[in-house]
């Protein structure tokens, strides 16, 4: 991590998709918000559609945090499809997150297992 930002993101471009892992102490929308607009950039720099996000936060957020959250994440990804994993679980919010992306208009689904959300996004 650097003094700039209190996260760690590592970017890897693969044949079909964009890989992000994106981690660090404590998850915030703030901190959500300079992410996805990095991966926005890197997403388009890379010319690739389709992104798989492995986030590694030890803490995460409220319910209404994720809601903002996916409200952003339809700003700057409608459209576009995402397969997302968190290393900690955190299903209950995860999965608010996902129905808030969708109702954006992002196709983001919630894995539990590296292995299917890449089978899920390279479909079709």
């Amino acid at each position: 991590m650097n003094k700039a930002k209190s996260y760690l993101i590592k970017f890897e471009a693969r044949e079909e998709y964009l890989y992000v892992l994106v981690g660090g102490e404590k998850l915030s929308v703030q901190i959500a918000n300079q992410y996805w607009d990095e991966i926005a950039a890197e997403r388009r720099n890379q010319k690739k559609t389709k992104i798989l996000i492995e986030k590694d936060f030890t803490h995460s957020v409220s319910l209404a945090e994720m809601y903002a959250m996916g409200i952003n994440l339809g700003n700057k990804f409608k459209g576009r499809k995402i397969a997302f994993l968190d290393r900690y679980g955190n299903e209950d919010v995860n999965d608010f997150g996902q129905l808030v992306a969708e109702n954006q208009g992002v196709k983001l689904k919630v894995f539990t297992k590296i292995d299917d959300a890449e089978k899920w996004l390279i479909a079709d």
